[in-house]
């Protein structure tokens, strides 16, 4: 009995190694697919929690607090700002009162592209 579980363990292993790779894939079609038939702007997920964040956020988050408010890492937001900032659906603001400081905002674009996420 105990030469059977040995070999069924790296069995299960190649298979949930399969399936993980799969399921990402087949995760982001669905999404991708989803909407598309709804209306919705092709955004990551990552972008849209931010965006939320900042749309709730008149004033405009910090960095650091809005990677408080979406829980992940201020390196992930850097990255994610990175993109939207090209993509332009963030602004940075530097205030006058701290000019070593930065200030995020979601574009106009951005509230109108997030505008029919939030509407659902």
């Amino acid at each position: 009995m105990a030469g059977r579980g040995a070999t069924e363990a790296p069995e299960a292993a190649r298979v949930a190694a399969g399936l993980g790779g799969l399921l990402g894939p087949l995760r982001r079609a669905v999404l991708r697919a989803t909407r598309k038939a709804e209306g919705l702007p092709d955004l990551p997920e990552a972008q849209i929690e931010l965006l939320r964040a900042l749309s709730s956020s008149p004033e405009g988050l910090s960095p650091g607090a809005a990677a408080t408010r979406v829980r992940v890492a201020p390196s992930t937001v850097s990255n994610l700002v990175r993109a939207m900032f090209a993509a332009r659906l963030v602004e940075r603001v530097r205030p006058e009162h701290d000019q070593r400081t930065v200030v995020l905002n979601a574009s106009k674009e951005a509230l109108n592209l997030l505008e029919p996420v939030q509407s659902r």
